[in-house]
């Protein structure tokens, strides 16, 4: 998943970043990382990897359920101008 945002404060979306990493380590997500646009640094990209279709709603479903993700959801949304997520599906992964 690549999940792009920009932010009204690009302090406060940070430690949010920082706490919702510790939410997707408890929860095994795979994060790729972590990027700013280096035109736009109030514009910031994240990607995680899961193994298949099966993971990532397994994922998902335990991510809905947990009352931190559901608390920091809420204070993301008013932390951001405007968000935008895309699912991608690999051709090519480098051994």
């Amino acid at each position: 998943m690549l999940y792009r945002s920009k932010a009204k404060n690009t302090e406060e979306l940070d430690k949010l970043r920082l706490q919702f990493e510790e939410i997707y380590k408890r929860n095994k997500v795979d994060i790729v990382g972590f990027w700013t646009n280096a035109d736009a640094e109030d514009e910031f990209f994240y990607m995680s990897r899961y193994k298949d279709e099966a993971d990532y709603k397994n994922t998902v479903e335990r991510l809905r359920k947990d009352e931190d993700y559901i608390r920091l959801g809420h204070e993301l949304k008013e932390a951001r101008l405007d968000f935008e997520s895309t699912r991608l599906i690999p051709k090519w992964i480098p051994e």
